[in-house]
Order: structure tokens, then C-alpha cells, then sequence
């Protein structure tokens, strides 16, 4: 069964230890949402709003995460294995003890950063390869 939330705006809302497994929220707004420990896989996230949301402990494993605003949102502790971060800002955004294996991360936009190992990375253009 496929879940439709699209283009809906769910800011401030708790979802936390949801099971949201292959939901549709493409280009929803999800400013502020508390996602920890929700079991996200293979849910699409596409063109979506997700500025400052928190992701801690999250299963994201192969989320489309393309194309999305991911400024100031908390990874700390998620398992985003094969997801696709593609085209997404994630200034400010922290991965610190993360699982960021396969994950497809071209054309993103790197600036302060705190990468899966603890670094940050605080120029533009910059990632966390090597860092994972």
C-alpha cells in the first residue's frame, strides 16, 4: 500500500518511532519534524522542505532524499545506507556517527558539516569523503 502525502505541510509535527516505510511526502513541507527512531526506508522525500528537522536514530535506508532543503537537520545516529542525497542542501547539517554507505551524494551543498566521524567540513563544495 502506497502512502500519499504530497505536497503537504507537516512543520512542528512529532512522528518520532513512526513506521512511514515508502511513504510519498514529495515536495511536502516538513520544517522542524521530530523523526527519531522512525523507520523511514525506502520513503520519499523528493523537492521536500526539510530544514531543521531531526533525524536522530532514523532508518533512512534507501530514502530519495533528492533535491531537498536538509539545512540544520540532525542525522546524528540514522542508517541512511543507499539513500539518495543528490542535489540536496545540507548546510549545517549533521552526520556524526551515521551510516552513509552507498549513499548517493552528488551536487550537494557542503558548508559546516559535521561529517559521520565528527569533523566538520565548512567550506562550499566541500564533503565528507574520506571522513565517512
Amino acid at each position: 500500500m502506497l502512502i500519499l502525502i504530497w505536497r503537504s505541510d507537516l512543520s512542528g509535527a512529532s512522528l518520532k518511532k513512526c513506521k512511514l516505510s515508502g511513504v510519498n511526502f514529495k515536495n511536502a513541507t516538513l520544517r522542524n519534524v521530530n523523526f527519531q527512531k522512525a523507520n523511514l526506508t525506502n520513503t520519499i522525500f523528493h523537492l521536500s522542505v526539510l530544514c531543521g528537522s531531526d533525524f536522530r536514530n532514523a532508518n533512512l535506508k534507501g530514502a530519495d532524499l533528492r533535491a531537498c532543503d536538509l539545512s540544520d537537520c540532525n542525522f546524528e545516529g540514522a542508517d541512511l545506507t543507499g539513500a539518495i542525497i543528490s542535489g540536496s542542501n545540507l548546510q549545517s547539517a549533521n552526520f556524526k556517527n551515521a551510516n552513509l554507505k552507498k549513499v548517493g551524494l552528488s551536487s550537494t551543498v557542503w558548508a559546516n558539516v559535521i561529517c559521520p566521524d565528527g569533523t566538520i567540513r565548512n567550506k562550499n563544495g566541500y564533503s565528507c569523503d574520506g571522513n565517512l
